[in-house]
């Protein structure tokens, strides 16, 4: 009796793989049947599969070209990803462009410290992937094509794209966002070969430091004041998780907009630090707001120069 119930664990334990891959809890994910991109809904620039603010039941990237997308169960939680969902890209006979875009519910702010990164995990290393930014309303109108490699095998890794290479001008509305993979491998033929798992679409405008202080874990999300407060023209914030997510930490105007991103990644539980340098920013009070899963904390700082 003992060994049958260790023979049906070992079992189970290979077919809930199985069942994972085979689509449980998958989305496909369509481009609208008349091929209408205006249908689209509007991301957010930093874009993490398992945000359950968006509905993705309903209209979110637009396949082209040959494109197949779909959401599922991520099939390697590990190093630098570990969420639950991710999205599944896989090209299988159309065009060597095959790709997919989205659109933004706010336009990029394309400076000299504006970094577009994206998680990737792929079955071969060589692989180029191309993004690139366009006008919606006027989608002939881009912004030239970047390129970054990917370079490792069957982990996760971040590419980035550097849009400080862009000769553009930086006050136009780019609010669509085109990705490529494997731009020089071909049309495609499905298979392991033409299928990468990608998450995390992050636009950074400058680059930080998150150091883990401690790993003792509090019972809740903690949002600590930061200090010195008021600053002129670093201050240290600290932050606390409960269990390990995806956590988000940014820093608002009074008038609601965005001015920095200070952390936009899967993080352990414990104690964080991070360091805001507001050397670019104006004499005033902000808000910042840490986003743990579907926690949110939000405190005010002052700024004086």
């Amino acid at each position: 009796m003992k060994i049958n119930v260790t023979v049906k664990c070992l079992i189970l334990g290979m077919l809930i793989p199985l069942f994972l891959a085979a689509g449980i809890n998958a989305q496909v994910i369509e481009a609208p049947a008349d091929g209408d991109p205006s249908v689209l809904q509007l991301l957010p620039l930093s874009l993490n599969m398992d945000n359950t603010d968006i509905d993705w039941e309903d209209y979110t990237f637009f396949p082209f070209s040959g494109s197949a997308l779909e959401r599922i169960p991520n099939p390697d939680k590990s190093g630098l990803n570990e969420t639950d969902f991710v999205l599944q890209n896989i090209k299988a006979g159309g065009d060597p462009w095959a790709g997919f875009f989205y659109h933004l519910e706010e336009p990029v702010a394309v400076t000299d410290q504006t970094v577009f990164k994206m998680k990737v995990w792929s079955n071969i290393a060589g692989v180029t992937a191309l993004m690139k930014l366009e006008l919606k309303q006027f989608p002939d109108v881009n912004t030239g094509d970047l390129f970054a490699d990917v370079t490792a095998v069957g982990e996760w890794l971040q590419l980035e794209w550097n849009l400080s290479e862009l000769n553009v001008d930086p006050d136009a509305p780019w609010d669509r966002v085109v990705i490529i993979m494997d731009i020089q491998g071909g049309s495609g033929s499905g298979g392991d070969r033409y299928t990468w798992y990608l998450d995390d679409f992050v636009f950074e405008d400058g680059t930080t430091s998150i150091d883990q202080i401690s790993s003792e874990i509090p019972l809740e999300l903690q949002l600590k004041q930061n200090y010195p407060n008021p600053f002129n023209p670093t201050t240290t914030i600290e932050f606390g998780l409960a269990d390990a997510s995806f956590t988000t930490l940014e820093v608002y105007n009074m008038l609601g907009q965005r001015m920095a991103v200070l952390a936009n990644e899967q993080l352990a539980a414990g104690w964080h630090r991070v360091n805001l340098d507001a050397t670019n920013l104006s004499s005033g009070t902000y808000i910042y707001r840490l986003t743990a899963g579907d926690r949110v904390e939000t405190r005010k700082l002052t700024l004086i120069k």
